[in-house]
């Protein structure tokens, strides 16, 4: 199925992301499409199961539909089998996949959960975690500002480009300002005390950094004028970077591994410290 789908379960943060998802259908003209997971196993009372899992997607859509006045037209889908798979199956052909988050650590901060955790792994689509701004505890100051923000985390890996084309067309239809962000870090300088050699300047590096930035964007061919695209090149551990550019953004799109990923370590380090601290929803694409 095409559309926006997303994936409900009565809880908070699942009605929040299915508000978010109502949104996304109608801006971009897509249709919406809500999906409850029936997981339970006793195949024998599977008929039964399913119907009483429809009924309570249909009064979820129901409670959605008052919150959106009234104006919300949403296909419903129940699928059998453990979340992660029965989502991914779901949304297999899908423009976008949407999820809440659930899962609370020991000082009570939403992190990433097992299933948001499984499908951002492997899912063929773009992925968004939504979660509730006050969630974001690492995240800047609000900027304020009349304009709409969509951040993108480059570092020129092929995750990263892919994440810069999608975040740009969101921009575009969203008459956003677009934020491609490069963060550079460097955390020993050689030549060591005493020895022989040299190192290039400082603001060497940056350039550098900042050259990489910009040829990423011309090969991208990014739909939007040249003064809705404002690069930034920061010196800063990368999650810590983009954590921060999220502060006040329509949401921030990141890849799910960068240049210094492991192939073993599917979601990199990252884009997970990206979806559990960021204040905006995060949109994950495998490139």
């Amino acid at each position: 199925m095409d559309g926006i789908v997303v994936g409900v379960n009565g809880s908070v943060e699942a009605d929040e992301a299915l508000d978010w998802a109502v949104a996304e259908a109608r801006t971009a003209g897509l249709p919406l499409v809500v999906v409850m997971v029936a997981h339970e196993r006793d195949d024998d009372a599977l008929g039964e199961v399913l119907a009483t899992r429809r009924a309570e997607a249909e009064e979820i859509v129901g409670r959605a539909r008052e919150r959106h006045g009234g104006d919300l037209d949403a296909e419903i889908t129940v699928v059998h089998g453990p979340a992660p798979e029965g989502l991914m199956a779901a949304a297999d052909d899908a423009d976008m996949l949407v999820l809440g988050r659930r899962q609370r650590n020991r000082l009570g901060r939403r992190l990433l959960g097992s299933v948001s955790t499984s499908v951002v792994e492997h899912a063929r689509i773009p992925v968004t975690v939504v979660r509730r701004p006050e969630d974001g505890d690492q995240s800047g100051p609000e900027q304020p500002s009349d304009e709409t923000r969509v951040v993108a985390g480059v570092d020129t890996s092929g995750h990263s480009v892919a994440a810069l084309r999608h975040a740009g067309a969101v921009a575009a239809r969203r008459d956003a300002v677009l934020e491609p962000v490069f963060a550079w870090q460097i955390t020993t300088l050689a030549p060591l005390p005493g020895s022989w050699g040299w190192a290039p300047p400082i603001d060497d590096y940056e350039n550098f950094a900042r050259e990489r930035l910009e040829d990423v964007i011309r090969s991208v061919e990014l739909p939007l004028p040249p003064d809705r695209i404002r690069p930034r090149v920061v010196h800063g551990q990368a999650a810590k970077v983009l954590i921060e550019a999220s502060a006040g953004a329509d949401r921030i799109v990141v890849g799910t591994r960068g240049l210094g990923g492991f192939d073993r370590l599917v979601l990199g380090s990252t884009a997970r410290q990206v979806l559990d601290y960021s204040s905006s929803p995060v949109t994950v694409l495998n490139g």
